[in-house]
């Protein structure tokens, strides 16, 4: 009986630190964190005007800001809610003389993730969008605000004990408005690079 006390005794003495550890492992990506990220975006916009019917997309740059929180679970699972705000407009191309532009972009979060490695998070989200989707043309433009949702997958690595790195891709789907009289419908496909620092 001594002996097995003796080896329980040894055993959680041995295990209390690797659990620990395993834990502290995930919440390498609990916490506060703010990061800037460059956007690569490939935006469409179905549009009717009566009876007439049409599209165009373009490919474009802009970038954004993000501030989350992650919650650690458990030593693998890690959820995450988060903001983004973009800066800079992305084109839509146009259509009969009239330019379309999507901006002022914003974005709330959700994002379960799975701890591949002790410093390399997968994860998944799901935003709700907005946007300001904006129609240009001689010498005049008017703008209506767009609401949507987005789902993605992307791999958050950290490079040290406070930064990261990130690479995301993303699909966002937003509702038609009538801008101008013309029934306006965008989506968007966005691939996204970015850094970051952990608090």
């Amino acid at each position: 009986m001594k002996k097995l006390l003796i080896a329980t005794a040894v055993f959680a003495t041995c295990a209390a630190p690797q659990a620990f550890a395993q834990t502290a492992q995930s919440r390498n990506f609990e916490g506060f964190s703010a990061g800037i990220n460059a956007n690569y975006a490939k935006t469409r916009a179905t549009a009717r005007f009566g009876n007439q019917y049409g599209s165009t997309d373009d490919t474009s740059t802009n970038g954004s800001v993000q501030g989350a929180y992650g919650f650690a679970l458990n030593d693998k699972f890690v959820m995450g809610v988060g903001a983004t705000a973009g800066f800079g407009d992305l084109d839509a191309g146009s259509f009969n003389g009239v330019s379309v532009k999507a901006k002022d972009m914003y974005s709330i979060y959700v994002e379960p993730g799975y701890r591949m490695t002790n410093t390399t998070l997968v994860y998944g989200k799901l935003s709700y969008q907005r946007m300001k989707g904006e129609l240009s043309g001689a010498g005049t433009s008017t703008s209506d605000t767009f609401d949507g949702y987005g789902i993605g997958v992307g791999v958050r690595s950290m490079i040290s004990n406070k930064f990261y790195v990130q690479a995301e891709l993303s699909e966002l789907d937003y509702g038609s408005e009538s801008v101008r009289g013309i029934e306006i419908e965008p989506k968007q496909t966005v691939g996204t690079i970015g850094v970051g620092y952990k608090f």
